[in-house]
């Protein structure tokens, strides 16, 4: 399921009218999270964050 959501672009205020899944949404988190500085969310170095295993479009793995 995807739906039409307002995003933020920047951290100066920008947004964009985006169509979101669940994992597209995740890796749109991921890059405000980094700043919007990292296109890449797989340089990510948060591994407690509780998204970190779905920051990539990659089958997550077990990590416990």
């Amino acid at each position: 399921m995807a739906i039409k959501h307002r995003i933020r672009t920047d951290g100066k205020g920008k947004t964009k009218l985006v169509i979101l899944t669940a994992r597209s949404a995740i890796v749109e988190h991921c890059k405000e999270c980094m700043g919007f500085m990292a296109s890449d969310v797989r340089k990510c170095e948060s591994e407690l964050c509780a998204l970190w295993p779905f920051r990539t479009r990659d089958k997550p793995e077990d990590t416990c």
